[in-house]
């Protein structure tokens, strides 16, 4: 999925957290009027299309309240990383290099764990 894919009741997230799977998803908590959320959005969606393989969801606090509450959301802009709907990982801020840091940490375990898979069928099948 290239893009990001913005939440747009608490209904959705789930359903979107349970089809990314395995792969790593990123969740921007984000409000209107935020000006650190509205800064860092140009390269959120950068980094979306710049790493297709990784999830990127967008969760409007006042929208989706229970989201927002279930997750502990206490500031904006706040994102939390997560694999298998397993929450690893939140970075808080509108640090666009900081949040690919993040971002570079987590997706190269998941390339890493799935080039070894490769390497391992490779190896059975000859």
């Amino acid at each position: 999925m290239v893009g990001v894919k913005v939440i747009g009741n608490d209904s959705e997230f789930q359903p979107e957290l349970t089809s990314a799977g395995s792969r790593l998803a990123v969740v921007k908590f984000t409000m209107a009027g935020c000006r650190p959320c509205v800064r860092i959005s140009p390269a959120f969606n950068m980094l979306s299309n710049k790493y297709p393989h990784v999830v990127f969801l967008e969760v409007d606090v006042h929208v989706c309240q229970a989201t927002a509450a279930a997750n502990n959301i206490s500031a904006t802009p706040t994102f939390l990383f997560f694999r298998n709907k397993v929450r690893i990982d939140q970075y808080q801020g509108a640090d666009a290099s900081g949040l690919e840091e993040k971002i570079k940490q987590h997706f190269k375990k998941n390339y890493y764990c799935f080039h070894c898979l490769t390497l391992i069928l490779l190896t059975k099948l000859t």
